[in-house]
């Protein structure tokens, strides 16, 4: 599982702060791909979230112009669930115990049996406010094309369907990551262009850095748009789903803070 790592950078440059949102994404991804253990159970401890919610804060401006990752409907998530950790931990003080009954809602929710209470693959939500029966569809097939595009495969003993919720938010963090690497290139051909090796015109170190630019933002752009066309067009039924079975659960927090981060980067205002 990825963790989050590290207190809020203040003043981070845009690599790190894209990397920050990618190890965010990818850690609410995770959550949702594998009930959690004792040795990944990073979620159940309050000081985790006043954390993850300090490293978003760091993000305002990524996403678009001036757009927020951590805006209000986000940080509204993270202090619910602050708070459904903290009741969690009442009830189960031993961290041990907090696992059992947060993994004994994970298999309610996403395993059944008899079936899941709330199915976490988007083909299920395909038709508005009717849950789907058939989890291989249509965004099956754009996720698993969206992976292999990006050369990315599935791995793991879970065999789980592409346009599963998890993997969404695990590719958007793989967008994310790449997004960062690219800045930092940027940063560097930056550098380098006041630098000896800088052509004696500069065309060679700028056409460099515009083509770096150029690739750079078309992913951000790849970014958004499948944040809004993919997790964040079917995160609210999907939450709904996991209101209706454990409304005072771990995993509505999860599901919350999840749509919320998903509406930020795929419909920035």
């Amino acid at each position: 599982m990825t963790t989050v790592q590290g207190a809020a950078l203040e003043g981070a440059d845009a690599s790190k702060r894209w990397g920050l949102l990618a190890e965010r994404l990818a850690f609410l991804g995770n959550s949702l791909l594998s009930p959690l253990t004792v040795e990944t159970a990073f979620g159940l401890d309050e000081a985790f979230w006043d954390e993850f919610g300090a490293g978003l804060a760091t993000c305002d401006g990524l996403v678009a112009d001036g757009a927020s990752a951590c805006g209000e409907a986000t940080e509204r998530a993270l202090a619910r669930m602050k708070a459904r950790v903290h009741d969690l931990r009442v009830m189960s003080p031993e961290v041990d115990a907090a696992v059992r009954r947060a993994n004994v809602e994970y298999a309610r929710l996403f395993i059944g049996p008899p079936k899941p209470a709330a199915p976490p693959w988007e083909t299920m939500y395909a038709r508005s406010g009717e849950l789907g029966e058939v989890g291989f569809g249509r965004a099956t097939v754009a996720m698993q094309d969206l992976l292999r595009e990006a050369g990315l495969e599935l791995a793991g003993g879970s065999n789980q369907y592409a346009d599963h919720l998890g993997i969404e938010l695990l590719y958007a963090a793989e967008l994310c990551r790449r997004i960062g690497a690219r800045a930092s290139a940027c940063e560097d051909s930056d550098a380098a262009s006041g630098a000896a090796v800088r052509a004696a015109d500069g065309s060679a170190a700028d056409a460099a850095r515009d083509g770096i630019a150029k690739e750079h933002g078309g992913t951000e752009a790849r970014l958004r748009a499948f944040a809004r066309e993919h997790p964040a067009s079917w995160a609210t039924a999907f939450r709904e789903r996991v209101a209706e079975s454990a409304p005072d659960g771990y995993y509505l927090g999860i599901a919350e803070v999840a749509e919320a981060l998903c509406a930020a980067i795929g419909n920035p205002q």
